[in-house]
This record gives C-alpha cells, structure tokens and sequence, in this order.
C-alpha cells in the first residue's frame, strides 16, 4: 500500500477556528473589533505569524475586516461574498467525473421544489414579471447569445418569486454552470423550441397556482435538458472522433499516392 504524506494541520487554523466560535457564539457582535494581536497571541498561546495568518483566513471567508493600523472587525454576512465561495465550490465539485449528474441531481431536487413554492406564495405582480421573462425568452428564439440569457433569467424568476434569497443565492453561483448546459444543448435541432414548450408549461402552472404541476413540469424540463446535454457530448465526441479518422485515412491514401508517383516509380516499375 502506497504511503501518504501526513499533512499536519497549521496552529493559524486552529486559532481561526477559535475565533470563528468565539463569533459564532456572539462574543464578538458584528462590528466589534477583535482583542489586539498581542492579546490573541496571549489567549491562544502562540506566535504573531499565527495570529495574522488566522485572520487572514477568516478575512478570506467574509467574517472579518482588516484594515492597516486598526483591530480586525467582524463585520455581517455578504451575499456577494457567498455567491463567490458557493460557486467555487459548486465548480469543483462538477468538474469530477460525476459532476454534471450530481448538478442535475441538485438542480432536480431544487428548482421543482421552488417551483412548488412559487405557485403556492405567487402574487398577481410575481406571475407578470414571469410572464414577461417567458415572452423574452420566446422572443430570443433564434438568437443564440439572447435566448440563453432569457433562459436562464427565466429561471431566476422562479427563485425570486419564492422570496427565500437562499435560493436566489445558489441561483447566482451556479450561472456559469446552467450557460454552459445551455450552450451545449442549444445547437441540438429544436432544442431551443422544446425549452419555451417546456417553459410555457411551467409558467401556466405557477399561474394557475397549482403546485405539484409546477414541480412535474419543471422536473421533467430539468430530466429532458439533462438528457440533451449528454447526448451532444457524446455525440459531438463520436462524430470528431470519426472526422479524425477518416481524415487521417485520407490523408495516408494521399501520401501514399504521392510517394507512388515520386521520384520515377510509375516508370517502368522502378
């Protein structure tokens, strides 16, 4: 059995660690500022590097603000920074081998059920912003750029509607994701036609108020696009790999002929 190197844990994360609790616990509020470095070198018994580092890792993870010549503040939650570390993480954990089916596995569980939602919390207002991200989408029909950003904002419609910025949040941080998705299935013949059929059928039912309908429809647009999406990867794979081939065998018939013809050989059988 191969070994593997022990990495040992540095003393800056136990300290960010401690610190993090300390916060979580509500012994430093937001905006409080932290004790000094000496104080917190004090407290958890160890060095300055430690402590800077420490609070360089909790700076990184959005929880506290270090600015030249004053204490580390603690400082609320930003969206904007959570956006960026869940789509850091929702890339590294689809670019494995399973990726994409554990995206759409997410995704199916997620956006049915906010679509079950939207239907029951829908107001009269909610279902014509819908409505008018549905007419653009169908409108971009044609138009590659615009109907996969209508697409997509179409879906962000539904998060919004259910009024849980959770959603909404996760929303943005797999965009790169669901462009890519639809960039692939997109140059399938009639894709684009099936997605507004699909999408129109959502809609009519978060209109309608009818929540399982709304979960169905959107379940089985999650299941169609996710079967497009594999078979234009394997598809496009089979069909280069074929277009390589035969231009290589091409390619040899022709150099072969021209080596046939070189230097004298069609004279005489030299």
């Amino acid at each position: 059995m191969p070994k593997a190197p022990i990495v040992r844990r540095k003393r800056a994360h136990d300290v960010a660690d401690e610190i993090e609790k300390l916060i979580d616990s509500g012994e430093f509020a937001v905006g409080d500022r932290l004790p000094t470095e000496k104080d917190l070198m004090q407290r958890f018994g160890v060095g300055r590097p430690a402590v800077r580092e420490a609070l360089f890792f909790l700076e990184q993870q959005g929880m506290v603000e270090i600015i030249n010549g004053a204490r580390a503040r603690v400082i609320p939650p930003s969206a904007a920074h959570l956006v960026q570390q869940f789509t850091r993480l929702s890339k590294r954990l689809s670019s494995g081998p399973e990726g994409q089916q554990r995206g759409e596995q997410a995704r199916l569980v997620l956006e049915s059920g906010q679509c079950w939602l939207a239907a029951t919390v829908a107001s009269d207002d909610d279902v014509k912003r819908l409505k008018t991200a549905l007419d653009a989408n169908v409108a971009a029909v044609g138009d590659r750029v615009e109907f996969i950003r209508t697409d997509v904002a179409f879906h962000y419609e539904i998060a919004a509607i259910t009024g849980n910025p959770i959603f909404t949040t996760i929303h943005e941080a797999v965009v790169d994701w669901l462009v890519d998705q639809r960039t692939t299935t997109y140059h399938m013949p009639d894709a684009d036609a099936l997605s507004v059929r699909d999408h129109t059928a959502i809609y009519e039912a978060i209109a309608a108020r009818d929540p399982a309908r709304a979960f169905h429809e959107m379940a089985s647009h999650i299941q169609l696009i996710g079967q497009l999406y594999r078979e234009s990867k394997r598809l496009s794979s089979e069909i280069l790999r074929a277009v390589t081939h035969d231009v290589a065998q091409r390619f040899e018939r022709e150099k072969a002929a021209r080596w046939a013809t070189s230097f004298g050989r069609d004279k005489g059988g030299e």
